[in-house]
């Protein structure tokens, strides 16, 4: 089941949001906060973040910079109603941006083609285990 944190300071985006992603499938945490937010992608790992630009508690730029400050390279979709205020995203990484309000089919589009991006990036077996070893004398 994929996940997805959904962060905005408005109650309706939020419930809509919930509803919507949960009935697509989704496991979906929420945070009206950039703190909560961190946190909450902290303890959740969501597979990608739904989040508006302007949160209390520094914004969604801080929760972005938080987030790759502590390698977390998830998905990041700005859905906020002045995407110029963002400016130049081209320099950050995993981030995409649309403009509220946001056509259901859209914002579902763009939530898989983030989610298979990140799929599609993350190595199989990031980690793979040291060769044996054999024992002295052989």
């Amino acid at each position: 089941m994929p996940k997805i944190l959904v962060v905005d300071d408005i109650p309706a985006i939020v419930d809509f949001s919930k509803e919507f992603f949960e009935d697509a499938g989704f496991e979906v945490r929420t945070a009206e906060t950039a703190p909560d937010a961190i946190a909450a992608q902290q303890e959740f790992k969501a597979g990608v973040i739904l989040q508006d630009l302007n949160i209390p508690g520094g914004g969604g730029v801080l929760v972005y910079e938080t987030l790759r400050a502590q390698h977390d390279m998830v998905p990041i979709i700005f859905s906020t109603g002045k995407p110029e205020a963002l400016g130049d995203i081209s320099g950050m990484t995993n981030v995409s941006v649309l403009k509220k309000p946001t056509d259901p089919e859209l914002l579902m589009a763009e939530v898989q083609k983030q989610l298979a991006k990140a799929t599609s990036e993350r190595p199989m077996n990031p980690a793979p285990p040291p060769p044996p070893r054999m024992p002295p004398g052989r």
